[in-house]
């Protein structure tokens, strides 16, 4: 009983030492008001200070868990104000300046955003001496003691021209600065703050306060960042593949989203090149954007559609609503979407078995894709220090795709047979049911972030077939795949401070059940009925300092998979894996003056998904069918990252060295020698080097028109080896890719945009070759109306229609030459209206993220 009240009586001290730590957020608040409410906050001291004196002084800032004493000079900041501290229990408050008067105003930028500290200086009007001073707050607000009736204002900024204002009145009002413009040959080149800065390993590119506030999309924007490049609907970090994209940490499970979040919304976006240890062993690549604080109560609105015309069409509708109430958010997102795509595409196989078979192939396919989506959820924020939330999403989505090939046969250079094969293809996967729950808070100085994940998926697959052959047998093959998937997944991190930096801990578990049942009714293929449960526990570490110049992180985290493998109910003991593993990471980055430095290393991995572990056979024709491989092995990286910036120049290197790269590869059925049989498997490894030298810069054409061009040239270098028609072939053959960026701000809120992109032939880390440069121009216009509440977007896609795929791929006995055209050429238009929208304060980040990728 006695070491419980001591137990208690402890507790309740560290309540009271805890409670004396204040958390608030302060808003053009007067000094008076805010004095008074930390002296109303704790119980320690009393503060004291005269009313009338201090209540021309404004704040804005965010007081995070500090003491009183350490509360009250953040909020005096610059101000001619002194903190006196008196004995045990008393503070005093008073201006060293005392005066009847205080002249006051706010200052703002050419966009009219707050210019925070700026220099104020109070000069005679008869000579221009110094009488007093002062600095601009956050919000933009100054307030500074002066005595004479009259006096002169000088407003100075770094970048910006110095404003001059004789004021005879205490509140000058609001000054606009403008940016200070040097003309150089009639070129005018303008001061700016950097777009792209070096965070430890990471690049971060602003966007708040830049003309790509104005491209009208968070899509529009990525494609503006470096090191990410648009890949279909797509992005792809260079050497480093498809990132996981979080918006506000919050993971995207759906790309399409991209194209409701406004690019003036958005305050950065961050490329993590080598993640730490808080991220899935399976993850390269993170990007993060970063949204502007949430403001606003009521009712929100935002309407959008989005419109391509090519040799298909396509129209998605989003409507997305909010309604914000002190701290309760309730969000509700419904998008419907149809489809319909048309291409075309050719290839010639080379089989090298006992005959010599060559296959012309020709083929058209047309898709049709009904979509629809609708999540609704809920976010609250208890205060500046505690929020939850949740959001429940089902998602329908049918495709039906109708093909016609023509097959010509060759045996040893003699005209065999010619196939006309005819197939209607129905994929349906409905339901999808998503739910997330989240936690954030922080308690003293540790942060705390929990998330939980359940995912619920059914698939269904009908393919109808008819074969005419014109020398031998028809057939008609009829296929029916089932798959159902169940993921749970939670995750839990906590930081607390230590020494010069922090400290994160945390642990994520995934649980996974995967069934999936082939049946073909003709015999033709072997039915198959297999089940797979994979659990994934993962405890993790990261430790970041900054010692002097330098900042340091360096984390580890390991894995423990456990995976079982059932065929018809019979569990396979050869095919059940387990798994431990460490994943180390590490990075260093610097500065000096305009010069910035990091570099990283990081292990990752990336495990088959479930359908390449599948033993279920896919029936393209008499000569081809594909299957899966449950012996494949996790691909292991490990990956080396360099980056060096220079104002607005950037050089970025990547090296990684793979270990058990996953290729296609070819080989004969056991009882028909000619039929192709096409699975994956594990090589032994694979390196690859990728440069990138880009620069990105404003440039001032005249008054009211900027360009902003961003220009990229990347040499991508592999070094890999595999077996082709029973010799060792090299695929090591450089590819350098160019990125053409320009933006052309004009007045009258229109904006143009220009961008050609382009590769040479070359290889791409793997057994494949790319035989074709792929020059693509896009040109769009875009128009805002009604104070940027209406957008308007016409853009041209791939004017040249440049985007035709030609690739060849070696494998085994193997050559496959593929022509493929998916329509890029095309015409788009949206128009998006928005009322009364902010960003969401929707803070869940998910978990079990990379698993939801494989399912």
């Amino acid at each position: 009983m006695r070491r419980l009240t001591i137990i208690c009586a402890l507790c309740f001290v560290a309540t009271l030492a805890l409670a004396q730590r204040i958390t608030r957020h302060y808003d053009n608040v007067s000094m008076s008001k805010a004095l008074m409410e930390l002296n109303d906050l704790q119980h320690e001291y009393t503060v004291n200070f005269i009313y009338d004196e201090l209540e021309d002084f404004k704040v804005t800032t965010d007081i995070k868990h500090e003491k009183l004493t350490d509360a009250i000079l953040q909020i005096v900041g610059f101000y001619p104000i002194r903190v006196v501290k008196s004995g045990e229990h008393e503070i005093f408050v008073e201006c060293t300046h005392k005066t009847d008067r205080h002249l006051t105003g706010t200052i703002i930028d050419e966009q009219g955003e707050p210019v925070a500290y700026a220099n104020v200086a109070i000069l005679n009007p008869s000579d221009s001496t110094l009488l007093s001073g002062g600095v601009s707050n956050e919000s933009g607000y100054f307030a500074i003691p002066y005595e004479q009736p009259t006096v002169l204002a000088r407003i100075s900024y770094v970048g910006y021209k110095t404003v001059y204002r004789h004021c005879n009145q205490p509140n000058v009002g609001t000054i606009r600065m403008q940016p200070d413009n040097y003309t150089l040959n009639g070129v005018v080149v303008q001061g700016e703050r950097p777009k792209v800065v070096l965070q430890g390993n990471s690049l971060m590119m602003n966007v708040e306060g830049t003309v790509m506030e104005r491209l009208g999309t968070a899509e529009d924007v990525l494609t503006r960042v470096p090191m990410i490049a648009k890949r279909g609907e797509g992005f792809e970090i260079l050497g480093k593949g498809a990132p996981l994209i979080y918006l506000n940490n919050r993971k995207l499970t759906d790309l399409n989203e991209l194209r409701n979040v406004q690019s003036d919304f958005i305050r950065s976006v961050e490329v993590i090149q080598n993640p730490g240890a808080r991220f899935d062993a399976s993850v390269n690549a993170v990007i993060i954007i970063r949204t502007k604080r949430a403001a606003g109560e009521g009712l929100g609105v935002e309407l959008s559609s989005w419109s391509r015309c090519g040799r298909g069409y396509a129209n998605n509708e989003r409507i997305n609503l909010t309604y914000r109430t002190g701290g309760l958010e309730l969000f509700a997102n419904l998008f419907g979407a149809y489809n319909r795509r048309k291409s075309s595409g050719e290839f010639e196989q080379t089989v090298f078995a006992d005959t010599l078979w060559v296959i012309n192939n020709k083929q058209k396919d047309n898709v049709r894709n009904p979509f629809l989506e609708g999540r609704f959820g809920f976010n609250y924020q208890i205060n500046d220090n505690h929020s939850f939330g949740g959001f429940y999403q089902n998602t329908y989505d049918n495709v039906k795709t109708r093909s016609e090939y023509d097959d010509d046969l060759q045996a040893d250079g003699v005209p065999y047979d010619h196939l006309q094969n005819s197939s209607v293809r129905r994929d349906k996967n409905a339901p999808t049911h998503q739910v997330n729950l989240y936690y954030t808070g922080k308690v003293g100085q540790l942060s705390i972030d929990f998330n939980a994940d359940y995912t619920s998926r059914k698939q269904q697959s009908r393919n109808q077939q008819q074969e005419l052959s014109t020398e031998y047998e028809d057939r008609d093959v009829n296929t029916e795949s089932q798959t159902r998937s169940k993921m749970f997944a939670e995750k839990l991190f906590v930081t607390h401070p230590l020494w010069k930096g922090l400290i994160e801990v945390g642990e994520e578990y995934t649980n996974t059940c995967w069934r999936s049942r082939f049946d073909n009714p003709e015999g033709y293929i072997t039915n198959s009925n297999n089940e797979q449960h994979e659990s994934n526990i993962a405890p993790f570490m990261e430790l970041r300092q900054r010692l002097g110049r330098f900042q340091l992180s360096a984390g580890l985290r390991y894995e423990h998979v456990e995976s079982e493998y059932y065929v018809n109910g019979i569990r396979r003991d050869d095919q059940c894996r387990t798994y431990d593993d460490f994943f180390p990471s590490f990075s260093v980055s610097t500065s000096a003056k305009n010069l910035q430095l990091s570099f990283s290393y990081a292990k990752r991995t990336t495990r088959p998904s479930y359908w390449q572990l599948s033993s279920d056979v896919t029936y393209e024709n008499r000569l081809n069918r594909q299957t899966g491989n449950p012996y494949l092995k996790p691909v292991k990286y490990h990956n080396l990252n360099a980056m060096v910036m220079w104002k607005w120049l950037y050089l970025m290197t990547n090296f990684s060295h793979c270990v058990d790269p996953i290729l296609y590869t070819a080989g004969s059925l056991e009882e028909d020698s000619k039929v192709n049989f096409v699975t994956y498997l594990n090589y032994d490894h694979a390196d690859w080097l990728t440069v990138t030298l880009g620069a990105q810069k404003n440039v001032k054409l005249c008054d009211r028109i900027t360009w902003t061009p961003q220009y990229n040239m990347s040499l991508m270098k592999p070094w890999f080896k595999s077996l082709f028609n029973g010799q060792e072939k090299s695929f090591s053959h450089p590819m350098l890719t160019l990125q053409l960026g320009n933006i052309v701000l004009l007045p009258h809120d229109w904006l143009l945009q220009a961008d050609f992109n382009m590769h040479t032939h070359g290889n791409t880390g793997s057994n494949i070759w790319v035989d074709c440069t792929n020059p693509m121009l896009s040109l769009s216009v875009s128009k805002d109306f009604f104070q940027r509440r209406l957008n308007v977007k016409l853009t041209g896609n791939d004017l040249f229609n440049g985007g035709i795929n030609h690739v060849m791929l070696y494998s085994n006995r193997m050559m496959y030459r593929k022509m493929e055209d998916n329509d890029s050429r095309c015409i788009q238009l949206s128009l998006q209206y928005r009322f009364n929208v902010t960003p969401s304060k929707y803070k869940g980040t998910g978990a079990g993220n990379s698993e939801k990728n494989r399912l």
